[in-house]
Order: structure tokens, then sequence, then C-alpha cells
């Protein structure tokens, strides 16, 4: 995955209006100086991977800058791994918080799409899931996830069987559901409970928004504003949006 990462804050005017202040901006040779990797096995979702520390993963490249000035996060394509061992990957998060009324934009050139693969791109609090989380990207594996199984489906997926749009989701405690009604282009799936288990989840509908298309189309720009009345979702290059809150 190729990164770059833009956090504003928005900040009232004497008028109507308001405007935004760049914050802190991830990019270049210094994206990864402030952000901390995870460097331990998967313990979060069970999933047969381990997550480097910096020190290993640079010196592995699998997190490096490359030579236009992009960050790079990759997993290991190259080993082959032992039955019940786990792969190396990366997982990094921010030193820094930000609180609602911000706004949050992610560039990115490039995501890993396929069998056994989960980019994700998400925030949240310190204590989840009472403080919430927001999953801005996360495209995983195949879809839909019923029979055949995830792992037959993986031994031969069929192009349809591939997760070919992204989707977001809100996890809340009790109290906080999907808004009937919602002007939106994407669509609602699952529960509107956003303290069940899968949260509230709003699937893309335009291509090129993950798989082969997203590549092929040179990436594409997410947006998310944070705000005590919602979450808005904005991405560039599909004209699609969610609103969720």
């Amino acid at each position: 995955m190729s990164w770059r990462v833009l956090f504003v804050s928005l900040l009232p005017l004497i008028q109507a209006a308001t405007c935004y202040d760049i914050v802190r901006e991830y990019s270049g040779q210094t994206f990864f100086d402030r952000w901390d990797f995870y460097g331990s096995w998967d313990n979060l979702t069970l999933g047969d991977v381990w997550w480097l520390d910096q020190n290993t993963a640079s010196q592995q490249r699998l997190a490096y800058i490359d030579n236009n000035g992009r960050a790079v996060m990759r997993v290991d394509n190259t080993t082959t791994v032992a039955n019940n061992d786990k792969r190396n990957s990366v997982r990094i998060t921010s030193q820094d918080s930000y609180g609602a009324g911000s706004l949050w934009i992610a560039d990115i050139t490039h995501l890993p799409w396929g069998c056994s693969v989960w980019p994700a791109f998400w925030t949240k609090g310190p204590t989840w899931p009472d403080n919430g989380e927001i999953d801005i990207i996360e495209a995983v594996n195949v879809h839909p996830l019923s029979p055949p199984s995830p792992l037959s489906a993986c031994a031969n997926p069929a192009p349809s069987q591939l997760m070919g749009n992204n989707q977001y989701a809100l996890h809340t405690t009790p109290g906080c559901v999907f808004t009937e009604g919602a002007v939106q282009t994407g669509r609602q799936q699952g529960t509107k409970d956003c303290s069940q288990g899968s949260g509230c989840v709003v699937a893309e509908t335009k291509p090129n928004s993950f798989n082969a298309g997203f590549n092929d189309a040179g990436g594409g720009v997410w947006a998310t504003q944070f705000d005590v009345e919602g979450v808005l979702c904005v991405t560039r290059l599909y004209a699609s949006y969610c609103l969720i809150g």
C-alpha cells in the first residue's frame, strides 16, 4: 500500500462559513516518524500474521519510502510459510489523536486485494468499543462470506467472490443506529444497530473503490469528516459517499 495522510481540524469563522486548518501531514520521507509499529502477532482478529516492529519491517522492505517519496507498507509475499506459522506484515497506529470536528484525508495509490488479505484504514478510541471505531477502508478476503466457505472460495475464487467494493463501518456502544432515509450513494448492509458485531456497514456502489480497478485507476482519496452529528465519508474518482450516525 502507498499512503499519504492529512489531518485537519474544523475552525469556525466569524461569518457563518467554516474552514479547516492543517494540524498534521504524514507524507514523504517523514511519513513513519509519528506512527507506532504494532510489533506483535495478530491477537485482535486471530489472523495468521505477525505485525513487525519498525526496524524489522524496514530491514525486510515491508515498510519504506520509495523513490517517488511515497510511503509503502507491504505483506511478505515471497516466503513460503509453514502450516500454523504466521506471515510477516505491518500495522501502524498514529501517535496523535483527533477529536470531533476533524477531517481526515488519505491519498492512496495502491491497495492489495484478493484472498487472505485485509487492507484497512480505521480509527478507534482508547477503549473499544466504548470510544467507538470508524472503518474508512475495509476490504476483507472474499465476498460474500457465504457457502462456499471463505477457505474453499480462496482455493479457486470466482470473480464474484472476490470483494470488489470498499465498505465503511461504525462500531459503537448501544444507542447508535443507522439513520433512516440517509441521503447517500452507498448501500446500507446488515444491521442498523452500530453496537452489533459487524457494526453499521455501508458498501460502495461504484467500481474502482477496491480490487484491481482501484489500482488500475491510480488509486484514490478518502475524506472522512468526524462530527458530533455523524460521520461523512467521501471518495474521489468514484463519486460515492456515505453518511453514518
